[in-house]
């Protein structure tokens, strides 16, 4: 299992992949939605095993030392093996390794347990993104 960070369009393209798979194609997020107008900014990581990606995550400044972690996805053939987990741990060490203090994220509600296993805090009320309920959660490095 390798992680990687890079800037190259390929990679991109592999990160792009997984969301269409989980989001646009499972969850039937419009592909207008999911991608949006940070993707050139935020940082891009990718979780592959023998060289096929499984999951992905991406994360970008909001400011006053917080990052917003985005985009969290694990394909399905690839759940229950910890990916998620695996792909948090990297943001939270390599946002903190480049000065950022706080991460925030708008979680699926039926996802709420995940990321308070992880330790964050539910900050908001329930909305709607994408048709989906969300609540928003942070955490402090």
């Amino acid at each position: 299992m390798e992680m990687k960070i890079s800037d190259d369009p390929k990679f991109y393209n592999q990160c792009l992949e997984v969301r269409k798979e989980v989001f646009v194609e499972e969850q039937n997020v419009p592909l207008e939605i999911e991608v949006d107008e940070y993707e050139k900014e935020a940082v891009n990581i990718l979780l592959t095993l023998d060289d096929r990606p499984l999951g992905t995550v991406r994360y970008r400044d909001i400011g006053d030392g917080v990052a917003k972690v985005e985009r969290m996805a694990v394909r399905k053939i690839a759940r229950g093996m910890h990916l998620g987990q695996a792909l948090m741990n990297f943001v939270h060490i390599h946002a903190r390794d480049n000065g950022y203090k706080r991460t925030k994220l708008g979680a699926q509600v039926h996802a709420l347990k995940f990321y308070e296993k992880l330790g964050y805090e539910v900050t908001s009320d329930e909305f709607d993104d994408a048709g989906i309920p969300h609540k928003y959660m942070e955490k402090e490095l």
